[in-house]
């Protein structure tokens, strides 16, 4: 009987400390995060044609592109022109916002997403700007750098101006490209899951070892007691 009781009381301890580890990795609440393209609500030209974006510690780089050919890379532009005509776009264009020629997209901009796909995030969505009647943009996929790629849905028009729209697809890379007249990139987020450390648990599995000692002892004590008298 001893044994027997011993035997319960560990199983119902391992019980309560998986209970406790995965109540922990539970704790790790899904953030998200949410990269502005233009952060400091700037209104002039990058400096060059990419340009690193942080938030919450994780990086994304978006590079600008025209569509000639082979692809050639293009000035970033940060524009703020008031409500509805923020973000960022190219210099030297109309607008200094993406185009279209002959109703197809004659530049773009990219987006690269190698580090945080790699880090977890899912969920990804994107914003787009200036987008007014009879304008609209489209989205491409591609799985190389300064590719256009694969176009991903149809042509997201006036009702999804400035409003994240899903983005579909497997892809290390995601383009905005104008599907008629101007837009403007304006923001991509996505949600994230933290994994706790495994040094996060030590102490809570240090406490409750220690805990389970201690009854085992006390016991072991009251049974010998128990048989003595």
């Amino acid at each position: 009987m001893k044994m027997t009781n011993t035997n319960r009381f560990l199983t119902g301890t391992l019980r309560t400390l998986c209970c406790v580890v995965a109540l922990t990795s539970c704790s790790a609440w899904a953030t998200l995060v949410t990269w502005q393209l233009n952060p400091n609500s700037q209104n002039g030209n990058v400096g060059a044609s990419f340009a690193d974006f942080t938030s919450g510690g994780y990086t994304i780089t978006a590079r600008g592109y025209d569509v000639a050919g082979t692809d050639t890379p293009h000035e970033l532009y940060f524009k703020n022109a008031g409500a509805g005509e923020f973000g960022l776009g190219l210099v030297g264009t109309l607008n200094n916002e993406l185009q279209t020629s002959g109703g197809t997209p004659s530049n773009y901009i990219q987006l690269d997403l190698r580090s945080i796909l790699g880090q977890g995030f899912t969920g990804l969505e994107i914003s787009v700007g200036s987008v007014q009647a009879g304008e609209s943009f489209l989205l491409f996929g591609s799985n190389t750098q300064g590719v256009l790629g694969t176009q991903i849905g149809g042509a997201y028009g006036s009702a999804f101006d400035d409003q994240f729209v899903a983005i579909t697809g497997n892809y290390q890379f995601i383009s905005v490209a104008a599907g008629s007249k101007d837009i403007l990139p304006v923001a991509l987020r996505g949600t994230i899951t933290p994994v706790p450390e495994m040094s996060a648990l030590f102490p809570i599995v240090g406490l409750i070892a220690a805990v389970s000692c201690t009854q085992i002892l006390r016991r072991r004590r009251a049974q010998k007691t128990a048989s003595i008298s």
